[in-house]
């Protein structure tokens, strides 16, 4: 088996995937910009061959790498980074090389585009805070017409709570259309509440082998927004109830043979019966998701 692993050092513990597959007979073919020679030990040992990349951004590069390690090595069986920040670029690289143990480009957008992902939700029977994608701003006053302030708008397509903002009223409405922000946004109706995620390893029938829960008091968004210190636990034991909304949901994006991240609100939390769910959504049995799925290895 050819397994091409996208960025194998960083972050530095990933080098333990690597360790395991090659200890179970894979070929474990790095792609990385971090030179060689200053590689860790541990995953050098792992890898039979590495490639080195001055951008991981250059698509072109990256075709380029892979191209050598098939032309090389014979058909590649995986594509997998692990980081988020390169979802799609994965899936780029899997189309173009046939490779079909993971998501394609053409349906990447489904675990990007946090508007795309509400009809998902809604497939799995998860409540979703409302979402407008936003045009101009007469419209988006229509939308807080409905919903009231705050809001929260953000990047359609982006990590964590990068480039988010609050808006409390018109003046802060007004300042956020004044910025002409070159990507897409949409705009949700403002929820509170602690996050608590899903986490789980999932195979080839969509079924969970292992099952976990994480939370984070506050939340991320507020941590980034607020430069608060990180904090979170894991728990001893997922509650049913979440477990149901994440294998609920995990269905509903048809996620195989991989790691799912889903956060979700705890159900004593939030407004009007959604939960305190900020992006990712809610579910029936009380939990809400929140703003995006990570399906992949983390």
């Amino acid at each position: 088996m050819n397994f091409v692993f996208i960025s194998p050092h960083f972050p530095k513990h990933y080098w333990n995937f690597c360790d395991r597959l090659h200890k179970n007979g894979v070929n474990v073919l790095g792609i990385g910009d971090c030179p060689y020679d200053a590689l860790d030990k541990r995953l050098k040992d792992s890898l039979t061959e590495y490639y080195f990349v001055p951008d991981l951004s250059d698509y072109d590069q990256m075709y380029r790498a892979v191209a050598y390690f098939a032309f090389k090595h014979g058909k590649i069986d995986w594509i997998e980074s692990n980081n988020e920040f390169w979802l799609e670029q994965d899936a780029r690289l899997r189309t173009d090389f046939h490779v079909t143990t993971g998501y394609q480009y053409e349906n990447i957008a489904s675990i990007k585009n946090k508007s795309a992902m509400k009809e998902f939700y809604a497939k799995a029977g998860v409540p979703t805070a409302r979402l407008h994608k936003i045009t101009d701003i007469e419209a988006a006053r229509k939308f807080i017409a409905v919903v009231d302030y705050p809001v929260i708008v953000k990047p359609d397509v982006g990590v964590g709570a990068c480039d988010t903002f609050k808006l409390e009223n018109d003046a802060d409405l007004q300042e956020f259309f004044a910025k002409n922000l070159p990507v897409p946004y949409v705009m949700e109706e403002f929820i509170t509440g602690d996050i608590c995620s899903y986490d789980a390893i999932i195979d080839a029938d969509s079924k969970p082998l292992l099952e976990s829960m994480t939370v984070w008091p506050p939340s991320v968004m507020d941590i980034v927004l607020k430069q608060l210190d990180l904090s979170y636990y894991t728990a001893a034991h997922a509650p049913v109830e979440l477990k149901g909304v994440g294998r609920a949901t995990v269905k509903a994006f048809g996620v195989k043979s991989r790691f799912v991240h889903l956060e979700f609100f705890p159900p004593d939390q939030g407004q009007g019966g959604l939960g305190g769910c900020r992006g990712f959504c809610r579910a029936r049995s009380q939990y809400a998701p929140c703003g995006r799925l990570y399906a992949g290895y983390d």
